[in-house]
């Protein structure tokens, strides 16, 4: 869901919602880090206990960049939730004595009693509609062997699944790097066009521009405004679903046992390559839904 405050331009996800906010809020008002806390106090960030659990105590609205970097070094070395994924550490706000960091950790349970300390001190906050190109729209391609394995069936060359809401993409990638099949895990912000992959569907920590130049501001998917755990639930679903769906048995537990088993075969085609002249590759492919909502040069990818 995306919310807009009457008087602040764009649209903010749930996660951002708090900073934007406390940026307008401290650009307009000079107070101290007690003045603000006073305004918006620790417990309106919700369930203590529940924080305690995950990151050694309450995040708060915000708190001091140093202390919140402090916290960040000391997780580091734990094996416990990231303090890092709690903060908007790139984006701090400087107020009277202090410079802070706004918390990203919002959602139905905590986000209407931020809505309504915001409200107290004047702001009005709505839902954006949502408009129908937000539709979730998709995408599967599959590229085996033509040569049947009498176990297994017809062995994975590549494949891609792929779906989007019109704000970002999810792309869960199957393939053979000729060494033994593997999966990879795709991430693309349509409107800041950048993106992230990596090897599991948990912990994106890197992300890079068109230029696939690394973006320092995000270092995770709450950088976006996103949910880390929605989003990787997301992924590892279309790998469960794609595996139940096209796949033999083993290859959820041995990928280089993945192929399409041969009861399946009748969706397989011969693949064609169309470079000016028709020709057969000898290749067999299935292909489902719209293949434009693949990132820009990203196709290559998976294809």
């Amino acid at each position: 869901m995306e919310y807009q405050i009457n008087g602040i331009d764009g649209a903010f996800e749930e996660g951002k919602l708090a900073l934007a906010v406390l940026q307008d809020y401290c650009s307009k008002n000079e107070c101290t880090f007690n003045e603000l806390k006073e305004i918006f106090p620790d417990e309106v960030q919700g369930d203590k206990e529940y924080i305690k659990q995950k990151i050694g105590g309450n995040t708060g609205v915000f708190d001091t960049l140093a202390e919140a970097e402090e916290r960040e070094r000391m997780s580091a070395n734990e094996d416990c939730f990231s303090i890092a994924d709690c903060f908007v550490l790139h984006d701090p706000i400087t107020i009277k004595d202090a410079t802070i960091a706004v918390s990203n950790q919002w959602g139905e349970r905590n986000l209407p009693l931020f809505i309504e300390k915001a409200e107290a001190v004047g702001y009005t906050i709505s839902l954006v509609a949502i408009e129908e190109s937000t539709d979730t729209k998709h995408y599967t391609y599959i590229k085996t062997s033509s040569n049947e394995n009498s176990d297994q069936g017809f062995p994975i060359v590549s494949s891609c699944v792929v779906q989007t809401n019109g704000k970002y993409t999810l792309i869960f990638n199957l393939s053979h790097d000729g060494d033994g099949v593997m999966d990879s895990y795709y991430f693309y912000d349509i409107k800041t066009k950048v993106g992230g992959s990596n090897g599991s569907p948990w912990d994106f920590m890197e992300f890079t521009d068109v230029n696939e130049e690394w973006v320092e501001a995000y270092e995770s998917f709450e950088d976006f405004g996103l949910d880390s755990d929605k989003i990787s639930e997301t992924l590892y679903n279309m790998r469960l679903e794609f595996i139940k769906t096209y796949l033999n048995e083993t290859s959820d537990f041995v990928p280089s046992n993945a192929a399409i088993p041969s009861d399946k075969r009748d969706i397989l085609k011969k693949e064609v390559k169309h470079d000016g002249v028709d020709y057969f590759t000898g290749d067999l492919v299935f292909e489902e839904g719209d293949e434009d909502i693949i990132p820009p040069d990203w196709a290559w990818k998976f294809k």
